[in-house]
């Protein structure tokens, strides 16, 4: 009787130990920022590398109302997997600051993403400024 119970306060500690030790779901994040050539207009926040897909999280801020948005462009190896895009209102928005937290997704893809570029839209300008490329 009392190897049995020997035994199985083992399997349980070893089972607990396996668990304690398990992969983890996502890397650390990594954190972005890109602004306009005036720097009127601006991005930043972080990018979670999951299993195959990434997690952006973070604001895209416009001063003076014409308008701005972010564009994150994913990529598993030369492939274009996924292209987003967050604004902000624009006229008669002046001054806004918009959140965003959405995914990226690979999923379909063997490897996920391996790559974002980030550009920014300066609509008084007409002007995209970028990418700043983020890896794996």
């Amino acid at each position: 009787m009392r190897f049995k119970r020997i035994s199985a306060s083992l399997m349980g500690a070893a089972a607990v130990t396996v668990l304690a030790v398990g992969p983890s779901s996502a890397a650390d994040p990594t954190r972005f920022a890109i602004s306009s050539g005036s720097g009127a207009h601006s991005a930043s926040g972080s990018l979670t590398w999951l299993n195959r897909s990434v997690g952006v999280q973070g604001s895209v801020t416009d001063v003076g109302g014409a308008g701005t948005k972010v564009n994150f462009l994913a990529w598993a190896g030369g492939s274009l997997v996924d292209d987003q895009y967050r604004p902000t209102g624009g006229i008669p928005a002046v001054n806004e600051t918009v959140s965003y937290n959405f995914t990226l997704d690979g999923s379909a893809y063997a490897g996920g993403i391996t790559e974002v570029d980030v550009y920014i839209y300066d609509a008084h300008a007409n002007l995209w400024s970028g990418p700043k490329v983020y890896n794996r």
